[in-house]
């Protein structure tokens, strides 16, 4: 009866090993699948933040050339008008030396 005993309480603590072993490798086994699913989030969050980034960066460049086409054309009109004003002063700079000489 002891004898049985005794191998029932081997047969139990290797049984207990078994599912030591077993929770250890099924633990790392999940530790492992959490890993790499840690890795492929963190690789599609720097892959759409990239994304993103280019997209503002795209528009920012689009707006930067939209903002030098409004400035280039307001520069324009402003040269315009600069010509347009010297011409009349032009004109009256003439005017005035041909009053003073009659």
């Amino acid at each position: 009866m002891v004898e049985e005993t005794i191998q029932a309480i081997r047969e139990t603590e290797k049984k207990a090993d078994e599912i030591v072993k077993n929770a250890h490798d099924e633990s790392e086994r999940i530790i492992q699948e959490a890993r790499e699913k840690a890795s492929e989030l963190s690789e599609k969050i720097i892959s759409s933040a990239r994304s993103e980034a280019l997209a503002a960066a795209e528009k920012a460049k689009e707006n930067g050339s939209l903002a030098d086409a409004d400035a280039l054309a307001e520069s324009e009109d402003e040269i315009r008008s600069l010509k347009a004003s010297a011409m009349e002063r032009e004109k009256e700079a003439v005017d005035l030396v041909i009053s003073q000489l009659a």
